[in-house]
């Protein structure tokens, strides 16, 4: 049986008065080499499905936090990021691969989407 690299997670964010925050998100994401789809589910939730073979489910939580989303720090999402990473490294590892030789190769504009004047030391990882 052939191990699969197609991951779909639900990502939940914080609340906050922004009701397009989800969709945003989708909309930045769905620009990124790896992403095979991101839909929002509500005002804070997104189904998001990638491939590991580019991306990390580490990888675009740092990404999320570097364009001005907050993930939702509740105690069962913070469980269930966990299980997600635990799950990933497992799998990377029979499917052979590192996390070092992911690069993330994307059209979004940090300044764009972006709360923060200077864009944290993720980006200069991805160009």
């Amino acid at each position: 049986m052939e191990e699969t690299c197609i991951r779909t997670r639900r990502v939940c964010l914080a609340r906050n008065e922004d009701r397009q925050q989800a969709a945003r998100a989708c909309a930045s994401l769905n620009g990124i080499q790896g992403v095979i789809s991101a839909r929002p589910l509500n005002d804070r939730q997104l189904m998001l499905s990638y491939s590991l073979e580019y991306l990390s489910f580490e990888l675009i939580e740092a990404l999320l936090r570097e364009l001005g989303f907050y993930l939702d720090n509740s105690l069962p999402a913070i469980i269930r990021r966990t299980v997600y990473q635990y799950l990933e490294d497992n799998a990377r590892e029979r499917l052979r691969l590192q996390r070092e030789e992911q690069r993330l190769a994307c059209s979004v504009d940090p300044e764009r989407h972006s709360n923060s004047e200077q864009p944290e030391k993720y980006w200069s990882d991805y160009h």
